[in-house]
């Protein structure tokens, strides 16, 4: 929720502070953002590595799905050898690793339970964590591109390779770090989560690229595009806001004349939980087994086996973000903490006893939710790619009904509209309150 600044305290109207978080957000995530993006790294030929990377997208190797996947994440920059190559995802690879340490080591448990205090020291360690990643993934980055040429022309221009590993591996961290300042920055005065915004942002950079050199079919195929992916976009919102509520409801005591307790609440499970992390887990695995099979089965003419648009690559995909989906679930989603919670706060399930009880019942339900938010994820990973063969004949479909870029969008979407609408329903209950102008006279509540 966007919190109270000091120039709501001091009696501001809230569309002034609501625009300038806009404006915050606006300045670092799409302007300062956007511009680095376009800084290439020193001593790199740019467009050597366009006609590289193009090459390789064109084959429609392993290479070329690798650089696509991590393109859409970072908004071109591999492309132009930036200093936000590596974009924000050793942070997003940190925070998922730090989840499943934090799932498997009790001390960094008992630190999350601190309340904030050990929020903030498992964000610290997720920072740090992240500069280790960073710093491993620059070196292997900047030892890349020192090798790389395209038809006898070298990307590097510097001489001394090892001054240039140095000096990229530099500006390459101090780069994905600085990004990761400017997501928190917009993350505490702007509007949103700032790391899902710049993701946001470096997705909704390469649509007006996806009409660039556009097909001969004309308005008709493009308007057939947009009415597909608005299909698609009305399904993710439906499931993205569906929620099953498990009702709870507190024990009462008497005390005297009075009784206390007897609220009655609700735990909301989404139905999709896993939001697109699965999706994240399993790209690189089929990207490791495309890899493998270019490799090992192209003696026996099966490196094609799981290339991009394959039944085969089809429906392993589709298994794998199902398997990652109850696995990432699992790790978690720990129903014996919860279950304890409950205990302890006096919440019960009506008609279930607390304790493993509890716990039986909420896992019931959690699997089944689980199944079909995971199988409503592996259908929009795959759609784009059996609806291509029928829609598109050029590279434009694939980034407008991508369906994990899709996701993204939409889910950030739909996360700013609700914090502008919290934003906006704590000012007119600090109104309600008189709160907000010292000068002002304090007035009770208005009659409903």
């Amino acid at each position: 929720m966007v919190g109270p600044s000091l120039a709501e305290d001091q009696g501001e109207s809230p569309i002034r502070e609501l625009a300038r978080r806009f404006f915050i957000t606006f300045l670092l995530g799409v302007v300062i953002y956007r511009l680095g993006v376009f800084i290439a790294i020193p001593g790199v030929d740019v467009a050597v590595l366009k006609a590289k990377v193009a090459g390789a997208a064109a084959d429609g190797g392993p290479l070329g799905a690798i650089i696509a996947f991590a393109d859409m994440f970072n908004g071109g920059a591999i492309m132009n050898a930036s200093l936000f190559g590596l974009g924000i995802m050793p942070y997003i690879s940190a925070s998922i690793i730090m989840q499943l340490l934090t799932y498997s080591m009790p001390q960094l448990k008992a630190i999350q339970k601190e309340g904030e205090g050990g929020r903030r020291k498992i964000n610290q360690y997720t920072r740090y964590m992240t500069l280790v990643i960073c710093s491993i993934q620059a070196v292997m980055a900047a030892s890349a591109l020192s090798g790389i040429n395209h038809e006898g022309k070298v990307l590097v221009t510097i001489e001394n390779k090892m001054f240039f590993i140095a000096q990229a591996s530099l500006v390459i961290v101090t780069g994905s770090m600085v990004l990761l300042w400017i997501s928190e920055q917009i993350t505490k005065f702007g509007i949103g989560n700032g790391v899902s915004v710049v993701i946001m942002v470096s997705i909704l950079a390469g649509l007006p690229g996806a009409f660039a050199g556009g097909d001969s079919a004309g308005l008709p195929h493009y308007l057939m595009i947009g009415l597909v992916s608005l299909a698609i976009i009305a399904g993710i919102v439906v499931v993205v806001q569906a929620v099953r509520r498990i009702g709870l409801e507190q024990q009462r005591r008497v005390q005297g004349n009075k009784v206390y307790g007897g609220q009655q609440t609700s735990l909301p499970l989404k139905l999709n939980q896993a939001n697109v992390i699965p999706v994240i887990f399993a790209q690189p695995v089929m990207m490791a087994f495309g890899m493998l099979a270019g490799w090992v089965g192209a003696n026996y003419g099966l490196g094609q086996l799981f290339d991009w648009g394959t039944p085969l690559y089809r429906y392993l995909f589709a298994a794998l973000i199902v398997g990652f989906t109850f696995f990432y679930i699992s790790i978690t989603f720990d129903l014996y903490d919860l279950a304890n919670h409950f205990k302890q706060s006096g919440f019960f399930i009506r008609g279930i006893k607390p304790g493993k009880n509890t716990v039986d019942y909420l896992a019931f339900h959690l699997k089944r939710i689980t199944f079909i938010g995971a199988i409503f994820l592996a259908v929009i990973a795959i759609l784009p790619e059996m609806l291509e063969a029928q829609f598109v004949t050029g590279s434009s479909g694939r980034m407008l009904m991508g369906g994990t870029g899709l996701l993204i969008v939409v889910g950030v979407s739909l996360d700013i509209m609700q914090k502008v609408g919290a934003f906006f329903l704590a000012h007119q209950y600090r109104g309600l309150g008189g709160i907000g102008d010292d000068n002002a006279p304090k007035k009770g509540g208005k009659r409903f």
